[in-house]
């Protein structure tokens, strides 16, 4: 058996965040949650995943603020992210810029597409 790899899934909608966690467990991934921006900084120094997911719009701390805030921290600094989101706003975008390994709509990619890149990304 290989190694488990931990994903970080912040998202604030919570049958949204379910429909994720439950395929990427399916698939043998160990999933932390954090459904606001705070926790996702926290959780994300706490438990250092492999790899974040990461929605633009949340309470407490937007986003790309959690971003900017992961890439200043030495333990999360190099940690992959992939923006998750339901917004295609370009400005976003531009701004997540090359802080990001990937940018994603939710409507354009099923849970076990998201899987396969996320595999595809760690080399899985």
């Amino acid at each position: 058996m290989g190694k488990t790899y931990k994903v970080l899934l912040v998202e604030d909608n919570e049958p949204i965040r379910t429909m994720y966690k439950e395929e990427f467990l399916h698939c043998n991934f160990e999933v932390v949650e954090a459904e606001d921006g705070e926790i996702a900084v926290n959780a994300a120094i706490q438990h250092l995943p492999d790899i974040i997911l990461l929605d633009l719009m949340l309470p407490k701390q937007g986003g790309l603020s959690v971003l900017k805030i992961l890439r200043s921290h030495p333990e999360t600094k190099d940690t992959p992210v992939v923006i998750l989101t339901a917004l295609p706003n370009p400005e976003y975008q531009d701004e997540a810029g090359d802080k990001v390994q990937g940018y994603f709509l939710k409507i354009q990619v099923k849970p076990r597409e998201l899987v396969n890149k996320v595999r595809s990304m760690l080399d899985v």
